[in-house]
């Protein structure tokens, strides 16, 4: 991560989107490496999409605590905010609807009977089941359609998971600490 004396938000908004990224990338290789045979059962499908969403929430969890933790220090000009914390968040949900919105227009304009015709509507359907993997398994994506649920999950996992980071780092609350009283016994 860059030097926090020359972090800028769009460079922390830029690498938020790029951390939400990774967490789709790091779950498709999973679902097609190593729970290949699951992705077809209705039930696992579904649970390996909780499982690869809690993945999606932790990674951008993490992130965003960082952020918080050099927004905290007294030497860099950037200040902590709550706001920016949801706005992390929010930026990625908006990306997630632009995508959305590509696939259904896609789907409307080159829609046919058994599925797109064109290569460039074929690109955008699989940037978007690549983007939107870990919540492929509750979509139930069948010719453009998207479940009610599966849109709310994308809009409300990225804000909560930035949201809940952020404020933890602002509070410097670790949730490793935290485990660790429970664990070990104290002499």
């Amino acid at each position: 991560m860059r030097d926090s004396m020359k972090m800028t938000v769009p460079y922390q908004f830029m690498y938020m989107l790029l951390i939400q990224a990774a967490a789709s990338g790091i779950v498709l290789v999973f679902g097609f490496v190593a729970f290949w045979y699951f992705t077809n059962i209705s039930v696992a499908k579904e649970i390996l999409s909780g499982i690869f969403m809690l993945v999606n929430f932790a990674m951008l969890y993490v992130a965003s605590k960082k952020f918080a933790l050099l927004d905290n220090k007294p030497y860099t000009p950037l200040k902590p905010s709550l706001v920016k914390g949801a706005l992390f968040g929010c930026f990625i949900a908006v990306v997630n609807m632009v995508f959305l919105a590509a696939f259904k227009l896609v789907w409307a304009k080159f829609g046919v009977e058994n599925g797109l015709s064109g290569v460039f509507p074929m690109i955008i359907n699989a940037l978007f089941y690549c983007w939107t993997y870990p919540y492929n398994g509750i979509m139930n994506m069948s010719e453009g359609a998207v479940t009610a649920y599966s849109v709310a999950a994308m809009i409300i996992l990225p804000v909560a998971a930035t949201l809940i980071g952020y404020i933890a780092g602002m509070k410097k609350f670790e949730l490793s600490e935290k485990l660790d009283e429970f664990m070990y016994e104290k002499e």
